[in-house]
């Protein structure tokens, strides 16, 4: 089969496309032919050795994973070769897909059966691809973490991304009021046609005095941070008394300042927030079903062509998800 790897940390120039040996199916275990792989900035902090996760050479990155059943391993039941699904990336017991165990890149995968999640037929292979990761963890982070409430206010941070386009559509369900900063107006426009009540452009306005503005000086009940750098501190200077900051990333800036004094008066919450549950994928699988939410794909590549999507993705010129398709 084909697979992108890479045999050293460094830029995309790393990437190769390779043929390897077809993956095989151990007892309790299953091959899956990929149709798509959807692209998460966790992987170029991998490719570049940043992302502090245990990395062995050659690597194969792709933690978002939608294909068809291949073949069965010895002792799997319930599954059928043929039957479509998407591995649930933590599995009970099983290696993290695409970080500690070959990911996505490639052809085919193999995983435990007991990984596997089904998906719904009314979802296309990119839509169900690009799904995953974005509203498995803005769910996990605004309702499990952040305990969201109906009628709270919500600043999300980069609204054009995976994550915050989600977000957006999962804060306005559960019925939040929902306040999103981008640096690009069309990017605002784009979330205000799925939810997004107050836009702000961070590179044109102060986003703390925007917020206040937006919300009579009260500030907001829970900030979704995802982007690190000024933004975080920022996060903070626009929570109200009590109110809870939930991170999961800091791809502008891992390391932050940190006032803690008008953090501990407000009574402040820092709240961090990694990947989701089982359940909460199946969940917004069973939403997306029924057209509650809508799984946003800003382009598609063939394998061949990981670089470039790669590269696109690092140009931050796009909005929602980027998937390959093998």
């Amino acid at each position: 089969m084909k697979a992108v790897r890479f045999h050293e940390f460094g830029g995309s120039d790393v990437l190769q496309l390779e043929d390897v040996d077809d993956p095989e199916a151990g007892p309790g275990q299953v091959v899956v032919s990929v149709a798509g792989c959807g692209l998460n900035h966790l992987e170029v902090d991998i490719r570049e050795g940043i992302s502090r996760f245990p990395i062995t050479f050659p690597h194969t990155n792709g933690v978002e994973i939608v294909g068809r059943i291949e073949a069965l391993g010895e002792s799997v039941d319930g599954w059928q070769v043929g039957d479509r699904v998407a591995p649930y990336l933590l599995g009970g017991g099983a290696a993290f897909l695409g970080v500690t165990a070959p990911g996505g890149y490639a052809e085919k995968i193999v995983c435990p059966a007991s990984q596997l999640v089904r998906v719904p037929d009314s979802l296309s292979d990119e839509a169900a691809t690009a799904l995953q990761v974005a509203f498995g963890t803005s769910w996990h982070m605004l309702y499990n973490r952040a305990r969201l409430r109906v009628g709270e206010t919500v600043l999300i941070n980069s609204v054009g991304s995976g994550i915050g386009s989600a977000a957006v559509q999962l804060a306005k369900l559960g019925g939040a009021y929902v306040i999103g900063n981008s640096s690009r107006d069309d990017k605002l426009e784009k979330a205000k046609g799925f939810g997004l009540d107050v836009a702000i452009n961070y590179t044109k306005d102060d986003v703390v005095e925007a917020v206040m503005e937006a919300t009579g000086g009260k500030g907001v009940d829970v900030v979704y941070e995802h982007v690190g750098g000024e933004l975080f501190q920022k996060g903070l200077d626009c929570l109200t008394v009590s109110g809870r900051l939930v991170t999961c990333g800091a791809h502008a800036q891992e390391v932050v300042d940190f006032d803690i004094i008008p953090f501990f008066r407000g009574q402040k919450s820092v709240i961090g927030s990694f990947v989701y549950d089982r359940d909460e994928f199946e969940k917004v699988l069973e939403l997306a079903d029924r057209g509650q939410i809508t799984p946003l794909v800003d382009s598609t590549f063939p394998l061949a062509e990981t670089k470039a999507a790669m590269e696109h993705m690092e140009s931050r010129d796009f909005f929602g998800k980027i998937v390959l398709t093998p």
